[in-house]
């Protein structure tokens, strides 16, 4: 029975969907708040806890943990958590669980419970357009994409919203036919014109902006295969970019803690490749006009995306106002008003 006293009685929590969120948050949406999140953290106004990780013995699976807050320096509180598990042996495009929680940054009560899974996707795919806004040459229009899965997808369709001046690239992925249907996708979806390729370096030795969208284990972007001036979107699980490209590219990271615990820059520094003080910059910076994403045009950028709470969690404030306003979503009492 709920306690009359108790601050969170009569209180109850909203639960979002997948195909909710999707209705809710279009890309264009996404870009805003995400470009909004990055400013706030710049700013100050915006704290993300070290990424955690928990990694079973046998390797078979993983977890992590990432919790943020945002202040009003975007435009409204939020804070929350992202939990999100992989299980790589199951199959592709099934292997990714997640949640978000977003709670009530006053007193706590946990606002809503929602799928954390397209969050996932949407906010890397618009941070990873937004750096090519900040750090690509400012006459760039071809891409080349490494990999045919949900990310190359979210990014692709961020790149379209950001830079209509990108009409044609290519698209690399180890399955034939996977590129082809992912290009035949892409010219729907965005009219953008890919045109698959038969290895990386086809992808990727001619464009102006690179994605590398794999979760392959091994280097599949070698620093033989760029050139100047390309700006990088590394996108992938850590381990798809030789390390030495780190030390020979203008880094932004999207945190630089978290990048250089947690992304590609680490497993660079892991290997001596570079050193904890060559990366300073984070995209938030370039953004609030503190540091520049591009110092010249030969020069090659490289967006080390690892990904931030706060990214999350704005996301999840913006879905559960919209959800409020358009009656979307449902509404459970978890009976946190009763006295244990």
């Amino acid at each position: 029975m709920a306690s009359p006293d108790h601050i969170f009685a009569g209180r109850k929590t909203l639960i979002v969907t997948m195909r909710e969120i999707k209705a809710l948050l279009p890309m264009k949406e996404c870009i805003r708040i995400q470009e909004a999140a990055f400013r706030s953290s710049a700013e100050g106004h915006a704290v993300n806890a070290p990424n955690t990780w928990l990694r079973p013995a046998d390797g078979a699976r993983w977890m992590k943990l990432l919790a943020g807050y945002i202040g009003d320096g975007a435009g409204a509180d939020a804070m929350g958590m992202k939990v999100l598990a992989r299980f790589p042996k199951n199959p592709p495009g099934m292997n990714i669980g997640s949640i978000v929680a977003l709670f009530d940054p006053d007193d706590g009560f946990p606002l809503a419970i929602m799928d954390g899974v397209y969050f996932t996707a949407a906010r890397t795919g618009a941070a990873g357009g937004l750096s090519c806004v900040y750090c690509a040459r400012k006459d760039a229009t071809r891409v080349g994409i490494v990999g045919s899965g949900v990310q190359a997808r979210f990014n692709l369709s961020a790149i379209r919203e950001l830079l209509p001046r990108v009409k044609d690239g290519f698209v690399f992925s180890r399955s034939e036919q996977g590129r082809a249907a992912f290009a035949e996708q892409m010219k729907r979806e965005t009219g953008i014109g890919l045109e698959p390729v038969a290895s990386v370096e086809d992808a990727t030795s001619t464009v102006d902006i690179v994605i590398t969208a794999t979760n392959s284990p091994n280097p599949v972007l070698l620093q033989r295969h760029l050139r100047p001036g390309q700006h990088i979107v590394a996108v992938g699980i850590k381990t798809e970019v030789e390390p030495s490209i780190l030390a020979h590219t203008r880094v932004v990271a999207d945190g630089v803690q978290t990048a250089r615990e947690d992304g590609k820059f680490s497993v660079a520094l892991k290997l001596g490749v570079v050193r904890a003080e060559d990366l300073t910059v984070e995209l938030g910076d370039v953004i609030s006009g503190k540091a520049v994403g591009r110092t010249e045009d030969r020069e090659i950028t490289f967006f080390d995306s690892s990904g931030l709470a706060i990214q999350d969690i704005i996301c999840a404030r913006y879905v559960y106002d919209r959800a409020r306003q358009t009656n979307a979503g449902t509404w459970v009492d978890l009976g946190l008003g009763e006295l244990p």
